[in-house]
């Protein structure tokens, strides 16, 4: 894609009813980002700042009226929501990049670009121990900031989503994959569904499409390049799939060790849970509630269990080369034991961890 300086020019002054001349734009790592130095414009505006084009391919074109789930448009408006949402509620500017402008008719947005910024890629493959803890415990504080500062403001959201196009709820947590998950752990340990565990299953799954009281700005894409580390803080990035629903599907901290698939020991995993649910706390009362706060947290761990495995097929009688499902079934089995919740699920995932170790 060229860079098109020119484009870019006319849609902001449109979007923000002023002229602007940029100096220049230059391709900014991926090829529909740029960088642009701004030569003539407002003193409010930054002299440098990114603009994000949206995907426009021979097989995915851009039509702003063309925004179902998973469309260009459909990413485009997310993140734009999103940024704009977040810039307006975030007093203290540490959540996200701040929102410039946008043109749906053009699609792009504006955005405010991060110098001497780290993904958190690159920390935890190459920092030292004591950066990526620093770098781990940042993330989870902005995490919390953000689900707190979001409780409860899904209105102010959607109002925003829906002015750029009409919203199509997308469905991470379709339930129909997580049952098929389910019933292959049920089958490796030869137990039947019974009545019970399928009442308890259609409790999980209300408690995870409902959301409530577990509903807030998710992030959803938490892959460890989409965090920017900076010496203040995490900026939160590239927010195309982002939604309201149940936000401890983003927590930072579980059976997994990290959402970022990064492992922790014991004692890292809780100071991360502490802070996050610290800064959740400032809005979200549950957060201080053991007895409603790990309900959500079960619901979410088991959930990523059934969604990311391992899972075994029929003809498989062990994992091999990983003892990942044991690990992560016992962590699910000691919680809903200690809160009682879901016990028949927890029974179930204990038992498939006792038969996963006994064939390894």
């Amino acid at each position: 894609m060229d860079v098109p300086l020119s484009l870019i020019e006319k849609s902001l002054s449109s979007s923000l009813k002023y002229e602007i001349r940029l100096a220049k734009c230059t391709k900014f790592k991926k090829k529909r980002i740029f960088r642009c130095w701004v030569a003539d414009g407002p003193s409010s505006l930054p002299e440098v700042f990114l603009v994000k084009m949206a995907r426009h391919t021979k097989r995915e074109s851009y039509n702003p009226n063309q925004d179902s789930v998973e469309s260009p448009a459909w990413k485009l408006f997310n993140e734009w929501a999103a940024l704009q949402f977040l810039s307006q509620i975030d007093s203290t500017r540490t959540l996200a990049p701040q929102f410039i402008a946008g043109d749906a008719i053009q699609g792009l947005i504006a955005f405010e670009y991060v110098p001497k910024a780290h993904t958190f890629r690159d920390i935890l493959r190459n920092a030292n121990a004591h950066e990526q803890k620093h770098a781990l415990l940042a993330h989870a504080q902005t995490i919390g900031r953000m689900h707190g500062a979001t409780y409860g403001k899904k209105n102010e959201w959607l109002s925003i989503r829906t002015s750029l196009g009409t919203y199509h709820q997308a469905d991470p947590d379709a339930f129909d994959g997580i049952l098929r998950s389910f019933r292959r752990l049920a089958a490796f340990v030869e137990q039947p569904v019974s009545v019970a565990v399928e009442t308890e299953l259609s409790e999980l799954k209300e408690m995870l499409s409902d959301a409530e009281p577990f509903s807030a700005l998710r992030h959803v894409d938490i892959a460890p390049q989409n965090y920017l580390s900076l010496n203040d803080g995490v900026k939160l990035v590239d927010f195309e799939y982002s939604d309201y629903g149940h936000f401890l599907l983003d927590a930072p901290f579980g059976p997994y060790s990290f959402s970022v698939r990064w492992e922790c020991d014991e004692r890292l995993t809780r100071e991360i849970e502490n802070v996050y649910r610290t800064e959740l706390s400032s809005n979200f009362r549950g957060a201080r509630d053991d007895a409603i706060y790990y309900k959500g947290v079960l619901a979410a761990w088991i959930y990523w269990l059934l969604r990311l495995g391992p899972i075994p097929n029929k003809r498989e009688s062990a994992i091999k080369g990983t003892n990942a499902l044991a690990r992560r079934c016992e962590a699910l089995a000691r919680l809903s034991r200690e809160i009682n919740y879901l016990p028949r699920i927890g029974s179930l995932l204990e038992q498939v961890a006792i038969v996963h170790k006994s064939r390894s």
